[in-house]
């Protein structure tokens, strides 16, 4: 995953590896509830939404928090139940043309 790749090169292994541990909690934590308060519907994108890594901190444990995750984890309900993940963005990217991009490129 390309995320990783460049956490490793700009901050370290170990930083990456803290990184993977949280992209791994938020994946987990989507899993089990799908759409629930702390998530957002993206504007204009029926069914699609957005979970802040930022949002998974809590869920590992404190030695291997990363400090302040920046990405952004763009999903969908697919049709059998399961959650769909559909990429990651950087926060300061476009959320709405940057989501939408996942999105058509999901459904090629």
């Amino acid at each position: 995953m390309r995320i990783l790749t460049e956490s490793a090169q700009h901050f370290g292994l170990a930083a990456a590896e803290r990184y993977h541990r949280l992209m791994l909690a938020a994946f987990s934590r989507l899993a089990e509830f799908a759409v629930s308060p702390v998530v957002d519907e993206i504007p204009g994108m029926p069914g699609v939404y957005v979970y802040p890594l930022a949002l998974a901190r809590r869920l590992v444990p404190t030695e291997i928090r990363v400090r302040d995750p920046r990405h952004l984890i763009i999903y969908r309900l697919a049709s059998d139940g399961f959650i769909e993940i559909l990429g990651l963005v950087h926060d300061r990217m476009l959320l709405g043309p940057e989501a939408d991009r996942l999105r058509r490129s999901a459904e090629d």
